[in-house]
C-alpha cells in the first residue's frame, strides 16, 4: 500500500517573497470572488421574490374584480408557469453560487494552511483555522458544521417558494380537469409541492457531494497535511512525485 503526502516536499529555508506575494494575491482574489457570489445571490433572490410578490398582488386584484371567474383562471394559468420557470432557474443558479462560494472558501483555507507554516509559534493569533476540507466554509463563518445547514441556504428558500407555486398551479389545473372536491385538490397540491421540494433538496445535496468529490482535501483544520491512502496506486498512474510516496 502506498501513502501519499498531499503536501509537496518542503525545505528548512523560508519561502520566497514571490511565493508569499502570489499566495496573498490569490487570497484576495478568492475573497473577491466570494463577495461577488454573495452579491449575485442576493440580487437573484431579490429579483425572484419581488416578481412573485408583484404577481401575487396582480392575481389578488384580478380575483377581486372577476370573483375567481374565468378571467382569473386564465390569468393564473398564464402567470404561474412563468413564475415556476423563473423559480427553477433562480434555484439552479443559487445552488451553483453556493457551491462556488464553498469552493473558494476551501481555496482560502488551503492558503491559510501555508500561512500557518510561516511561524508555528504564532498560531494563537489566528482566529480562523486553516484547512480545505468540506467544512471550511462553516468554520470561516465561525459556525459548527451541521448536516442541516442546507436548510439555511438561499437556494433552499427559493426552492420552497417555487414548490408552493407548483402546488398551486397543480391545484388550478386539477380544478380545470374536473376535480371539484376541495380536499382532493388540497392533497394534490400538497403532494406536488412536497415532491418538488424534496427533489430540489436532493439535487442540492448532489451538487455539494459532487463538489466535495471533485477536489481532494490537502490540509486538515489544524494546518497539517492530509494523508490520502491509495491502494495499489503507483506514482506513474497518479502523477505524484516518487519522493512523496511512502511504501508501507
Amino acid at each position: 500500500m502506498n501513502v501519499t503526502d498531499s503536501r509537496s516536499t518542503t525545505s528548512d529555508s523560508q519561502p520566497s517573497g514571490a511565493l508569499v506575494s502570489a499566495l496573498t494575491t490569490e487570497h484576495y482574489t478568492l475573497q473577491a470572488a466570494r463577495s461577488s457570489t454573495v452579491a449575485e445571490a442576493n440580487g437573484r433572490g431579490l429579483l425572484f421574490l419581488s416578481t412573485v410578490s408583484g404577481a401575487m398582488v396582480a392575481l389578488a386584484l384580478v380575483a377581486q374584480v372577476d370573483r375567481l371567474g374565468q378571467t382569473f383562471l386564465v390569468f393564473a394559468l398564464s402567470i404561474l408557469p412563468a413564475l415556476l420557470l423563473l423559480g427553477l432557474t433562480t434555484y439552479a443558479r443559487l445552488a451553483d453560487l453556493a457551491v462556488h462560494d464553498a469552493y473558494y472558501a476551501r481555496g482560502i483555507g488551503r492558503i491559510r494552511a501555508f500561512y500557518f507554516t510561516l511561524d508555528p509559534s504564532a498560531h494563537q493569533y489566528w482566529l480562523l483555522t486553516p484547512g480545505d476540507d468540506l467544512h471550511a466554509l462553516m468554520r470561516q463563518a465561525g459556525q459548527q458544521h451541521s448536516r442541516w445547514h442546507h436548510f439555511s441556504h438561499t437556494a433552499t428558500s427559493v426552492a420552497a417558494v417555487t414548490s408552493m407555486i407548483a402546488g398551486v398551479f397543480a391545484g388550478l389545473v386539477g380544478s380545470r380537469l374536473g376535480a371539484s372536491s376541495l380536499p382532493i385538490l388540497g392533497v394534490l397540491a400538497t403532494v406536488i409541492a412536497s415532491g418538488m421540494f424534496a427533489g430540489l433538496f436532493a439535487d442540492q445535496e448532489r451538487r455539494w457531494r459532487r463538489s466535495g468529490e471533485s477536489e481532494p482535501t490537502l490540509f486538515l483544520p489544524d494546518g497539517q497535511p492530509a494523508v490520502q491512502v491509495h491502494g495499489l496506486v503507483t506514482a506513474a498512474t497518479t502523477g505524484t512525485p516518487a519522493a512523496n510516496l511512502v511504501t508501507i
